[in-house]
């Protein structure tokens, strides 16, 4: 059996050697340049383990006639094509939850970044200016941060948050007072949450009803000494719309974990603008985070052999599954 590891992901010697015993082990530590490429690497494989970096369309399921399984070493799977994978009977299990903490502690690395101007004060300071005078910022304390989405990281934004004693708001598709008075947080419309908030945080899954959720017209609402930060997914956001909104200093800033098109191109309209922090998708790397996506993504691999496949994202395919 052939066994995929098709995109970078974090593999300690353990780790290979698991998957060694499993089968064939063929590792690619280079994202691929193309779907052309993709389909060169998996199209014998049975398992394909997805570091997350590049997709899997519905072009390389029909290229890989012997593939049964793909263990995406992340939580979100929207770059696979599902439909596709239930019609080939091919289990997708993700990695729940792993890096829950550190999406959300790097939230507040790029807030008090932008509230503290802390780059800015790096890069004068290497300058030879050492006057405070230039590096006036704000504090978190008695601010309002929106939290887009209450799931397992919005929640934990807002636990952080609460330490900072910010004051809470929340807008979230099943908002109830129960759950109100658990996280401590007053539920609001997204219009009250961009007009109130000094800080606003998206959470949600990419899908039909969350793209370019934040346009023009959203921008618009915000506070002008808001900022905006991003570690959900890429194209919640109307890029465009939000470049333009930082260039006319419609908002104070935002903090940018995720875009449109990744890798984002050198020559990006993001890179020339002093009001926004970019990070190349980093939220999920820190040692713990991986250690643990790493240990769920083998073992799922594990699970499935045996015959009790877990975390698996697309239960319609379980119907027809294939045991290798």
């Amino acid at each position: 059996m052939k066994i995929v590891v098709s995109d970078p992901v974090f593999l300690p010697e353990e780790y290979r050697k698991r998957l060694e015993i499993l089968g064939d082990l063929k590792v690619f530590d280079s994202i691929p340049s193309s779907l052309e490429e993709l389909i060169s690497r998996v199209r014998d494989a049975a398992i394909v383990v997805l570091g997350g970096r590049y997709g899997f369309p519905k072009d390389a399921f029909n290229a890989s006639p012997n593939l049964k399984m793909i263990s995406i070493c992340q939580t979100g799977y929207n770059i696979i094509d599902t439909e596709a994978a239930n019609e080939k009977a091919v289990i997708v299990s993700n990695v729940p939850g792993y890096a829950t903490s550190s999406v959300a502690e790097l939230v507040f690395a790029l807030a008090l970044d932008l509230m503290r101007n802390v780059r800015i004060a790096d890069s004068k300071l290497r300058e030879g200016s050492f006057d405070w005078r230039d590096n006036i910022g704000n504090q978190l304390m008695g601010k309002t941060i929106g939290v887009i989405g209450t799931g397992s990281i919005g929640t934990r934004v807002i636990r952080i948050a609460q330490c900072f004693d910010m004051n809470v708001l929340s807008f979230t598709g099943h908002p109830s007072e129960e759950k109100a008075r658990k996280l401590g947080v007053r539920f609001v419309d997204l219009d009250t949450l961009l007009a109130e908030s000094d800080i606003v945080t998206l959470h949600v899954p990419l899908n039909s009803s969350t793209e370019k959720m934040i346009g023009e017209k959203e921008l618009a609402k915000m506070k002008k000494s808001s900022i905006l930060i991003n570690t959900a997914r890429g194209k919640v956001v109307d890029e465009a719309a939000l470049i333009k909104a930082l260039q006319e200093k419609q908002i104070r800033g935002a903090g940018l974990d995720v875009f449109e098109t990744e890798p984002l191109p050198a020559d990006h309209p993001l890179t020339e603008l002093e009001n926004v922090v970019l990070t190349p998708h980093i939220g999920f790397v820190t040692q713990e985070a991986l250690e643990k996506a790493i240990s769920v993504c083998v073992a799922n691999i594990e699970k499935y052999i045996d015959g009790e496949p877990q975390n698996v994202v697309n239960p319609d395919a379980i119907a027809n599954l294939r045991l290798p």
